[in-house]
């Protein structure tokens, strides 16, 4: 494999055609995987090459505007708004992720209290803290190197 760039807390989940699932759930075996196609559309490809690299690493807990979250280790690549690759640990609060769902850019909805929003086509980090100890898994995923965290936010995965 090239050059390691995916660190996934053991108990961070992913998409599968089976639903969310964690990614230790997954080690050892091959199974497709939420990704996203060079023009932008929502496919499956196949997740292979999923092992524990290390255990009980420092892991970073993120948080986003939807609420969700997830821990990843600081190494690990993540995609900014506009397909700006960053390392974990570089991420601070307010950045734009690119998002597995979102409005797109300008459109404006209601949210869920009736309020008046306009959509950045992307989901804001809202909270980044230390998040305790976890195994770390690597993958790589077929043709498109990337991969969908359920919490809605686009990785990069090793290179195959």
């Amino acid at each position: 494999m090239a050059q390691q760039c995916s660190a996934v807390a053991a108990d961070t989940k992913v998409e599968t055609p089976e639903g969310s699932m964690t990614i230790k759930a997954v080690a050892g075996n091959a199974i497709a995987v939420m990704t996203r196609s060079a023009d932008g559309h929502h496919i499956f490809r196949l997740m292979k090459h999923v092992e524990k690299t290390a255990e009980q690493q420092p892991v970073l807990k993120f948080t986003l505007e939807n609420g969700r979250s997830f821990r990843l280790a600081p190494e690990q690549i993540v995609f900014k708004a506009g397909m700006i690759e960053s390392r974990a640990g570089e991420l601070t609060v307010g950045d734009a992720l690119e998002p597995a769902f979102s409005f797109p850019a300008g459109y404006v909805y209601r949210d869920d209290q009736g309020s008046e929003r306009t959509s950045a086509g992307a989901v804001a980090v809202t909270k980044i803290e230390p998040g305790g100890a976890a195994d770390l898994y690597r993958l790589a995923v077929n043709q498109t190197g990337t991969f969908f965290l359920s919490a809605g936010v686009l990785c990069k995965a090793d290179g195959d």
